[in-house]
C-alpha cells in the first residue's frame, strides 16, 4: 500500500472521493472518520519512516479509529516497509 500517495491525495479529494479511494486501498473508513483524520495530515512527517510514528500521533488516531483499527493500520504500514 502506498501510504504516501494516499496521504497526499487525502488533502486534495472530497470526502466522498476519499471514501472510494480508501476502500481501494482496503481501508474501511467512514466519511466522519475521514473528516476527523484529515486535520492530522498536517502533522505527518516523512522522517517518521526512519524514526517511527510518535506515540502522541498514534493516540490521536486511536481517538478516531479505536485501538484495534489503529494497530492494524500500523501493522500494515510496518509490513509495507519490509
Amino acid at each position: 500500500m502506498d501510504y504516501t500517495r494516499l496521504l497526499l491525495e487525502m488533502k486534495k479529494r472530497s470526502d466522498e472521493e476519499m471514501l472510494k479511494m480508501s476502500k481501494s486501498y482496503g481501508l474501511d473508513f467512514t466519511v466522519e472518520e475521514i473528516r476527523m483524520l484529515r486535520p492530522l495530515l498536517d502533522e505527518i512527517s516523512m522522517h517518521w519512516i526512519l524514526t517511527g510514528v510518535p506515540e502522541s500521533f498514534i493516540s490521536k488516531v486511536e481517538r478516531v479509529l479505536g485501538q484495534k483499527r489503529t494497530n492494524q493500520l500500523l501493522e500494515d504500514y510496518l509490513n509495507m516497509r519490509k
